[in-house]
């Protein structure tokens, strides 16, 4: 399944840094069916806020008026579903952004998001496994049918995904729900899954909904997060939960999964080439659920890693692959080069609490994958590939760690339904993201 994230004109729209401090970050024990993998935990140091690191912690500073508009040195937290306009989405800052189809609403619509009610929220809470009670009217959100490009009956409408902030010292969560079909009172939600079309009418991202909280950072900026400088490893990391997934599995095969995600840009490629990538981006799937699999270890296409390219971010590669038990590897499936190795839990398939996913992408992982994309693209074997084959692709510092920063941090769900008649959801959400050097 591909990754609903944004339209080509929107590549490149999330990323982060910054947040509250003070909560308290580390795993959890028990779980509500916690799989015995591992133990849940990272093996890799504590990490730590510095110069060249986005870590987002959601605590009670960001109930203050105003502060969650600074997150990531943004001027103002960006909130829609199927968002389009550049001038705000490429901006610094924190999102959270829904992606799907809205039925009454014309193609090509922004939709604005509203508020959950207490009852909602609870309900939404229940779900996700995260606490809720320090989560305010303003740190709230659902999509909503009040848009110019909404009809009547679509105006007055709203739900049924939904995203809160819990901004508590102790008890910090991002709390998601993403959900398609019908309901259990038997209505379809007025947000849910991109019709046979798909994103761009061309069958992207065909029957998906998304729920997206994501961190951008500006990148051009003097000083940007570098997070392989000097001889440095990067690293993603998140404490997630998961309250549960459903699947209606009366119908044809549906999906639902978590994902943490992190992309980082070549400043030089940005600033001296046109009509190259300029970026990869990282999606490590941290909790998967299809139906008709029970044993994951049996799936071909889940067993190793990949790199592909998105057509719904104008083509820019993206790395995807499961995220193995602490100090095993995830490898890609043609060349078997090494993409990144796990320092924390595996990838799930039924709900736990308080996991930390940590994984690591050493500075030679990462020219593996450069010299993927720059093979495919150049239409070479990858084995005969050249330094200036790479650089015509990637430009004259592609092996510059110095010119490598973050561009965002996301944390995301994606729900496959294509029935209207079956439910599908996951609930769940994470405490705390970061991407940065190994530290």
């Amino acid at each position: 399944m591909v990754s609903v994230l944004m339209m080509a004109v929107l590549a490149a729209a999330c990323g982060g840094g910054g947040g509250g401090e003070g909560s308290t970050d580390e795993p959890v024990s028990g779980g509500i069916d916690e799989q015995p993998q591992d133990t849940g935990g990272s093996t890799g140091p504590a990490p730590q806020a510095g110069p060249d690191a986005l870590y987002f912690r959601p605590a009670s500073a960001l109930a203050a008026a105003g502060a969650i508009d600074r997150v990531s040195g943004g001027s103002q937290l960006f909130a829609a579903w199927d968002p389009n306009d550049p001038k705000t989405v490429l901006k610094p800052g924190m999102k959270v952004m829904f992606f799907g189809a809205a039925p009454g609403c014309a193609a090509g619509t922004q939709g604005p998001l509203t508020s959950l009610s207490d009852s909602r929220l609870a309900a939404v809470a229940g779900l996700t496994s995260l606490p809720h009670a320090a989560a305010l009217p303003t740190l709230r959100w659902t999509p909503s049918g009040a848009a110019s490009g909404c009809n009547a009956q679509a105006q007055g409408r709203e739900g049924a995904s939904a995203v809160y902030l819990n901004a508590d010292d102790s008890a910090g969560a991002v709390g998601m729900l993403t959900t398609s079909g019908k309901q259990d009172d038997g209505a379809t939600p007025f947000f849910g899954p991109y019709g046979s079309g798909g994103q761009n009418g061309k069958g992207t991202n065909a029957y998906i909904t998304g729920t997206f909280v994501s961190f951008r950072q500006a990148w051009g900026v003097a000083d940007p997060l570098q997070p392989w400088k000097g001889g440095a490893v990067a690293r993603v990391r998140s404490v997630q939960s998961l309250g549960g997934i459903q699947l209606d599995t009366a119908g044809p095969a549906v999906q639902a999964k978590q994902q943490m995600m992190a992309t980082f840009l070549n400043t030089t490629c940005q600033r001296t080439l046109s009509g190259q990538p300029c970026q990869v981006q990282y999606l490590f799937n941290t909790a998967i659920a299809r139906s008709g699999v029970s044993d994951w270890s049996q799936v071909s296409w889940f067993k190793n890693g990949d790199v592909w390219f998105d057509p719904a971010q104008g083509g820019i590669p993206i790395v995807d692959g499961p995220v193995y038990a602490s100090g095993q590897m995830t490898t890609d499936s043609k060349t078997r080069w090494p993409l990144f190795v796990s320092q924390g839990s595996a990838t799930q398939h039924a709900a736990f609490s308080g996991r930390t996913f940590d994984v690591t992408i050493g500075f030679d992982q990462l020219q593996n994958v450069l010299r993927i994309v720059a093979a495919r693209k150049l239409g070479v074997e990858v084995t005969s590939l050249t330094h200036a084959q790479v650089a015509r692709v990637w430009g004259s510092a592609w092996n510059d760690r110095n010119a490598w920063v973050v561009l965002s941090g996301q944390v995301g769900q994606e729900v496959y339904n294509p029935s209207p008649d079956h439910k599908v959801q996951i609930g769940g959400g994470f405490r705390s993201l970061y991407v940065g050097p190994q530290g």
